[in-house]
């Protein structure tokens, strides 16, 4: 071999050694966490063990946050209670909306006032129960027992209009979020029912059984991570996203390390770097501390 082959060779090798060391090295600077069924027990609590691996995380530097498809108001208590700084941005709506723990918003990804109405009159119109969030409050054209249910869980007031679709052409109204209950059955020919009616403008995802997720195409939890990371000065490879649904799919493959709970369904495992424990069985404070704290 050439001595010219052999310094290249060497210079190839030098360079793997380099990445090798680098990755070794990286860091994780910021951690989310989808809400339900990953943070949450089953129960709708945060355990004990999840908050200690919060706290740890907060004492090496590292900026946790919530990354849920819920609304504002029924995540900022979740915030609250680990003690998260006023200053905190979660990401709510799926990645719609990112606010500040105090209250200011700093990005939005609002579905089209157009879009919107359109949705609502065809699940209207075929007595389906349809959800509208407008300046974080949520609005239904009927009071029936599958909204109660969903407003008692998640602890929020609901405004019951006459009409949905009249309630969002009134002043062009850009939702944050449409949501859909159905029976579980139901759920995925419902969001192939509507796939012909949205086009590409919108995102349509089922993150519980029950719940069809509509959102602007563009709202979606690996951009709204990517870009609260990027504002923070953080790297995709300084980043780790924890997540149960198929909603957490994208922020868990966008993120330099993406771990899937336990009890997450065979899709969102297998688009997960790791597998923890379930999120009855504290899986976030496994993953804080086996992929950030001692990484």
């Amino acid at each position: 071999m050439k001595q010219v082959e052999k310094k290249r060779l060497g210079e190839r090798w030098d360079n793997h050694l380099f990445f090798y060391r680098e990755m070794r090295c990286t860091m994780i600077k910021l951690i989310a966490a989808d809400l339900d069924d990953t943070l949450l027990d089953h129960d709708g609590k945060l355990t004990e063990e999840n908050k200690k691996a919060i706290a740890e995380a907060a004492e090496k530097g590292i900026i946790f946050t919530i990354a849920t498809g819920r609304m504002f108001q029924s995540t900022a208590p979740f915030g609250r209670e680990l003690g998260l700084g006023n200053d905190l941005p979660l990401i709510c709506y799926n990645g719609a909306m990112i606010r500040r723990l105090s209250g200011e918003t700093l990005y939005e990804q609002a579905l089209p006032a157009e879009v919107g109405s359109a949705i609502a009159e065809y699940g209207q119109t075929r007595g389906w129960t349809v959800n509208a969030y407008f300046d974080d409050e949520l609005y239904v054209s009927a009071l029936n027992q599958d909204v109660k249910d969903y407003a008692e869980r998640l602890r929020v007031g609901v405004t019951e209009v006459d009409d949905l679709v009249e309630f969002i052409q009134d002043g062009s109204k850009q939702l944050s979020k449409l949501l859909i209950i159905s029976e579980p059955e139901q759920t995925l020919a419902r969001i192939e029912e509507l796939r012909p009616l949205v086009g590409e403008d919108v995102l349509l995802l089922r993150s519980r059984p029950r719940y069809i997720e509509i959102t602007n195409a563009n709202a979606h939890k690996g951009n709204a991570l990517m870009w609260l990371a990027k504002s923070l000065g953080i790297g995709a490879h300084e980043v780790m996203a924890i997540g149960d649904s198929n909603n957490d799919i994208s922020m868990i493959q966008t993120a330099g390390v993406g771990v899937a709970v336990g009890n997450a369904p065979r899709e969102v495992q297998e688009a997960a770097d790791h597998v923890v424990a379930s999120n009855n069985d504290h899986g976030v404070a496994h993953a804080i501390r086996a992929y950030a704290i001692e990484a």
